[in-house]
């Protein structure tokens, strides 16, 4: 059965402009550091292990969308960074480098699906609180982009291959959906406007009009991905 996302389906003239592996939207709006120190105490000991690890330990946590569990290890402004950007952050960040200075090791990871870095900071071992928690006390992204809703991500797609950018094209869909808007045209043109928005298993389905030719444009995109962090998560196209 196909449900319509209320609220999503609405006109909109789209202008064309520049838009370790850890397994694991908008934030929350009781996002931050309220988990208790009775539910932290429930998880294994953060006060004597390494910087890396404590930081390991957040990204997961962040990346699987366990927000209780991020609590635990994050400063209030930590998580506002990070549920600011994505959440949850999704199974893409891959730990390239620890470095450190004055009592903080910086530990920063790389996302293998969009391109970008996080830093976190974590106080070192022997300046923490007794019990250990909330000691990642910094975070910085660096080239990542934006997340993005299904829609957006659609809308971001179309405007992409609107204005001829192969690039961007290619990164917002799979090699077969980008290929399929390149048989329709290199350069799609400005001229597309979304008229509906659906979802249906798993998968939110885009509907633009060309208001030239009156032809048709129906993206998939996959929620599961986008919500992991993928790029590409356009992967079908229909043209009519």
């Amino acid at each position: 059965m196909i449900r319509r996302i209320i609220g999503l389906g609405t006109t909109a003239a789209l202008a064309v402009t520049a838009p370790i592996v850890l397994t694991g939207a908008a934030a929350p709006a009781n996002a931050g550091t309220t988990t208790t120190t009775a539910s932290c105490s429930q998880l294994a000991s953060a006060t004597n292990i390494s910087a890396a690890t404590y930081a390991d330990r957040l990204v997961r946590a962040w990346g699987s969308g366990a927000t209780a569990t991020a609590n635990c290890y994050a400063s209030t402004a930590v998580t506002r960074t990070l549920y600011g950007q994505v959440m949850p952050g999704g199974i893409h960040w891959r730990r390239v480098s620890t470095e450190g200075a004055a009592g903080t090791i910086y530990v920063t990871y790389h996302d293998d699906a969009r391109g970008g870095n996080l830093t976190i900071g974590v106080q070192n071992v022997g300046l923490r609180a007794a019990n250990g928690w909330h000691a990642a006390y910094t975070a910085k992204f660096s080239g990542e982009p934006q997340a993005w809703n299904a829609v957006q991500w659609s809308d971001n797609l179309v405007r992409a291959w609107g204005r001829g950018d192969t690039k961007w094209t290619a990164y917002y869909a799979t090699p077969t959906a980008a290929a399929q808007l390149h048989k329709v045209a290199a350069k799609g043109g400005s001229h597309w406007t979304r008229i509906a928005t659906e979802g249906a298993a798993g998968t939110t389905y885009v509907t633009y009009r060309n208001d030239v030719t009156r032809h048709t444009l129906v993206i998939g995109v996959s929620n599961v991905g986008l919500s992991q962090g993928d790029a590409h998560a356009a992967y079908t196209v229909q043209y009519h």
